[in-house]
């Protein structure tokens, strides 16, 4: 079934700017064509005011905890907002849960996210989600054998560094990716050289429990090492507190990197080092989830860094990370680039520069599955509405 769609611009998978370009879908193969295909096709348009590039990764999210009424004006601070999940998300029930993993889903698509590195905390969105990877999150003391990977080990200061060893073991054995939350807040650091911090002084004793073992290092990501858990298949989330040789060090052991920026405002912890980062080719951009960020738009992100560092980083290489980067650092690249899923941005007036559409705001966003059936001519409905 062949289908051809051609826009003002498309961009393709190595982020090259095709100018008046055509899309090519056909037995699952993506071709980008500078000019307008000939020969019969099952469906073709062409888009006037748009800009088609690969579908967004949202390469760390947390949709399990999508029903949570997060307002980032009454957190004052991270551990603030930590006292609030730890409290918040006991509450919520399995359906709850079902309805905010497909909410956040609907969300994302409507922002022209196809793909998810997502966090399941309850066990439930792994079972939802078709397109990316659910992370079985790992937290506390007891490591449970029956867990099944990828999995998700929370943090340095969440998890045991026994749990920790462990975890990292059955993914080795199995080959499988796992995620860390790494570097989210500078009091990380603190903890792990031994020093006073926050975790001991203030969000143990409310849960009533100790640290669980005295065991340090120079910095999180030597204590990374010293845990085994500094691979290649480490996927390092946040690292918004991490100096630039451990940021170095994850990039020599080629670890997938993931930043949230607009979570680390909200949550008062800080700002990724972009310039340091921007040129990794295994770097991605998450969300977070809704219980710590106010949606779940990957174009609010490429805004948040683009305006954060005042136009100093170049919007190719932050749609670069937002797309094809996030789905380097998911190891799902070949079924990504197959997939068969784009979004077309849209505006009201004609464009001159793709990736300054990015930063618009009055425009309209359509996710779109070039296997669906009429897709093409639903797309050309949406986009002249």
């Amino acid at each position: 079934m062949r289908k051809a769609l051609g826009a003002d611009y498309i961009i393709d998978f190595d982020m090259n700017i095709i100018k008046n370009g055509w899309l090519v879908f056909h037995k699952g193969k993506v071709e980008f064509l500078k000019c307008e295909p000939e020969g019969d096709f099952h469906e073709k348009i062409k888009l006037v005011n748009t800009v088609i590039f690969p579908s967004f990764v949202n390469a760390h999210t947390h949709l399990e905890l999508s029903l949570m009424d997060f307002n980032p004006i009454k957190i004052k601070s991270f551990f603030d907002w930590l006292l609030w999940i730890i409290s918040s998300r006991q509450k919520l029930d399995k359906e709850e849960i079902k309805i905010g993993v497909a909410k956040g889903i609907e969300l994302s698509q409507k922002w022209g996210t196809g793909f998810f590195g997502d966090i399941s905390s309850f066990g439930i969105s792994r079972h939802i989600i078709k397109n990316g990877i659910a992370f079985n999150e790992i937290i506390g003391k007891i490591f449970n054998d029956n867990t099944r990977p990828p999995l998700s080990i929370h943090a340095v200061y969440s998890t045991s560094v026994e749990t920790i060893k462990r975890a990292v073991q059955k993914s080795l054995k199995h080959g499988t990716l796992y995620q860390m939350h790494v570097g989210e807040t500078a009091e990380e650091e603190k903890f792990v050289r031994g020093e006073p911090n926050l975790f001991e002084s203030l969000i143990y004793p409310t849960i009533g429990r100790k640290r669980f073992e005295k065991i340090y290092a120079e910095n999180i990501v030597a204590y990374l090492e010293k845990t085994g858990a500094l691979t290649n298949l480490l996927i390092a989330v946040h690292c918004t507190n991490l100096s630039r040789k451990e940021l170095e060090t994850l990039m020599k052991k080629e670890c997938g990197i993931v930043i949230c920026p607009r979570s680390n405002i909200f949550l008062k912890t800080g700002f990724p080092d972009i310039e340091f980062l921007i040129d990794y080719d295994r770097l991605g951009i998450g969300t977070d989830g809704l219980s710590s960020n106010t949606s779940l738009s990957m174009l609010s992100e490429i805004k948040a860094i683009y305006i954060k560092t005042e136009g100093k980083t170049d919007i190719r290489k932050l749609l670069k990370a937002a797309t094809i980067g996030g789905a380097k650092v998911l190891n799902i690249e070949n079924t990504y680039k197959q997939s068969g899923l784009f979004t077309a941005i849209t505006t009201e007036k004609k464009i001159t520069n793709p990736l300054t559409a990015l930063l618009m705001d009055d425009i309209k966003v359509n996710a779109f599955d070039l296997k669906g059936e009429k897709v093409l001519n639903s797309l050309k409905q949406l986009s002249d509405n």
